[in-house]
């Protein structure tokens, strides 16, 4: 068997029989924690032709090496273009003005040309809009023996319950921290004490030195923020500049560091090996536990629209928030 290169991954590894294998099948879990390098290692294993048996596969036949090229001609990925938010239906239907490629039903149906078997994976799936996914349930309907569809989501339950009842579902758990800091140590990267509170927060698939130093910039220019933000000059400055890509990164530690004020509240003991002592200790001395739950809550609810999809003026609503911090 080929070793899995992220070892959390290695434990769904038995769950997966060639000949039980589904051929609609998703795979969840946090973003970042290998799903789709999961989808490929079973998918380069199940076209090799010269493997009978899941996650093995030879790497010197045809179909390994047209795998690791990124051109075979059994294997179609349909992911989000980059100028889209969404998985158009012309993706998955082909043919079309946006989209010259083959369309994934007259590609499941036709004969595999290097392997037996054909695979399309559908990365970032709950990003299809709600014609993608009717499109797609029709071809799950009337499923070719030969082919597999594989789909990849951090938020499976995006998508329509009708779509998800056709779907083998398979959740990949965050890993523990233990198993995390060995795989880190074992590549020649250290987290300290403190760190080991923001390991969810991190790309896993993609932490390298560079990586953790950019990390632990960014939670020191957030700590200094917050301890800024009480000069409406400062807080118009930190407005604009949280309301970036990463603003759900940030309101997640703001989070973190309301939960731990309000334990040191509660226990009158210092948090022990955590990134933002500092803005801990200062909303424990300068609130008390009514002003936190209040700022806890409000903070829960931008989170809740944030995520949702609402449509927020972000910048208004930072100030607001830190204006009360």
């Amino acid at each position: 068997m080929i070793e899995i290169k992220y070892p959390w991954l290695s434990r769904y590894v038995d769950r997966f029989n060639i000949n039980k294998l589904a051929h609609s099948q998703l795979f969840s879990g946090k973003s970042g924690i290998g799903k789709f390098y999961f989808a490929k290692e079973i998918s380069k294993s199940i076209l090799c032709t010269k493997s009978s048996n899941l996650f093995e596969y030879c790497n010197e036949c045809s179909s390994c090496k047209s795998f690791d090229s990124g051109f075979h001609p059994d294997f179609k990925l349909i992911q989000l273009e980059s100028d889209s938010k969404v998985i158009k239906i012309s993706q998955l239907r082909g043919g079309s003005k946006e989209s010259d490629s083959e369309g994934i039903i007259n590609f499941s149906n036709e004969t595999p040309l290097l392997s037996k078997s054909k695979i399309i994976v559908i990365n970032s799936s709950d990003k299809m809009n709600a014609e993608s996914q009717n499109f797609l349930l029709k071809t799950l309907e009337e499923p070719s023996k030969k082919t597999y569809i594989f789909l990849i989501s951090s938020k499976p339950y995006s998508l329509k319950p009708t779509l998800l009842s056709r779907l083998n579902h398979m959740e990949i758990n965050f890993p523990k921290k233990n198993e995390i800091l060995a795989w880190l140590q074992k590549s020649n990267m250290e987290l300290d004490s403190q760190e080991l509170n923001f390991l969810d927060d991190l790309n896993l698939i993609d932490i390298n030195p560079d990586e953790l130093i950019k990390a632990r910039s960014e939670r020191n220019e957030f700590s200094t923020d917050l301890m800024q933000c009480h000069s409406p000059k400062q807080l118009e400055k930190i407005a604009s500049k949280w309301d970036d890509s990463f603003l759900s990164t940030k309101l997640n530690w703001l989070s973190k560091i309301i939960f731990y004020s309000i334990c040191k509240k509660l226990n009158d003991r210092e948090v022990q090996s955590y990134y933002f002592n500092e803005n801990i200790s200062y909303l424990a001395k300068t609130k008390d536990l009514v002003e936190l739950f209040k700022l806890s809550n409000e903070l829960n609810i931008f989170i809740k629209e944030l995520a949702g999809g609402i449509n927020l003026n972000n910048k208004i609503q930072i100030k607001a928030l830190l204006s009360s911090y």
